[in-house]
């Protein structure tokens, strides 16, 4: 009986040594952790990205409207950018024989962070045909009045007729009289002959204001009358203006808009 309890217990300890052993010889394999693929974390103060800027043409002055080529109408409308002194330019119309057929001084408006920019209105008589002419934009000097920054657009002005349109005064015309007569006349095509003629200053305030007729109501026709300046007027731009109300709500229509000089 001893005997066999000694052989069991020697058999126990046998296997717990290979048992040992086997742990010993062959450890079990530790895997690393899968890597973790998320996206790192934000920088507390990330870099802006820049604000795309556009290119600068490079030209103090541009006319953007008309563009070469085009063909246009009486009243002629521009539209561009200037970088001048006081934001000051003029803008005119000369024809192939080089004479200026109309003239404006324009001051740009400022933009918000853009270039400043302009518009204008040349009023004239229209052509009698289709007729090539070249719209400029420049800046005069401040030291002596020549013309510099001058940038052109050659255009086509057509024969259409504008609803009204003024033949006097014609565009820049200076006045040296206030208190004196000025003749307004020109041709329009107005509902029951009826339209208004007024001078208004700079700031758009109007000094006179005239209601006139046409000879001919509803078909193109001749009208005139003598306005007074004002004895207050003081130097500087105004415009003639002749325009018609509508029939359907009363506005202001077929503005035809002549600057002129007033320098007593």
């Amino acid at each position: 009986m001893f005997h066999r309890q000694v052989i069991a217990l020697h058999a126990i300890l046998i296997l717990g040594v290979s048992i040992t052993l086997t742990s010993c010889v062959n450890p079990p394999e530790i895997f690393p952790p899968p890597p973790s693929f998320s996206e790192p974390a934000p920088s507390p103060n990330p870099t802006p990205s820049p604000t795309p800027v556009p290119d600068p043409t490079g030209q103090p002055i541009t006319i953007d409207i008309p563009q070469d080529g085009a063909v246009t109408s009486v009243p002629v409308s521009l539209r561009g950018t200037a970088d001048t002194f006081e934001a000051t330019l003029v803008v005119d119309v000369v024809n192939q024989a080089g004479d200026a057929v109309c003239n404006r001084t324009v001051t740009a408006a400022l933009g918000s962070g853009e270039p400043d920019t302009w518009e204008a209105t040349l009023a004239f008589p229209p052509p009698d045909a289709n007729t090539p002419m070249t719209l400029r934009a420049y800046s005069l000097s401040a030291q002596d009045g020549s013309m510099q920054q001058l940038v052109e657009r050659r255009v086509t002005v057509s024969a259409d007729r504008p609803p009204i349109f003024l033949t006097s005064p014609v565009c820049g015309a200076v006045m040296t009289q206030p208190g004196e007569q000025f003749l307004v006349e020109g041709r329009a095509a107005v509902f029951e002959a009826a339209l208004t003629v007024e001078l208004r200053d700079a700031a758009g305030t109007v000094r006179i204001s005239e209601n006139l007729m046409t000879d001919v109501g509803n078909e193109e026709s001749a009208f005139s009358a003598y306005l007074t300046l004002p004895e207050d007027t003081s130097a500087g731009l105004y415009d003639v203006v002749a325009f018609s109300y509508s029939a359907l709500d009363g506005s202001i229509q077929d503005e035809f808009a002549v600057q002129v000089l007033v320098q007593p």
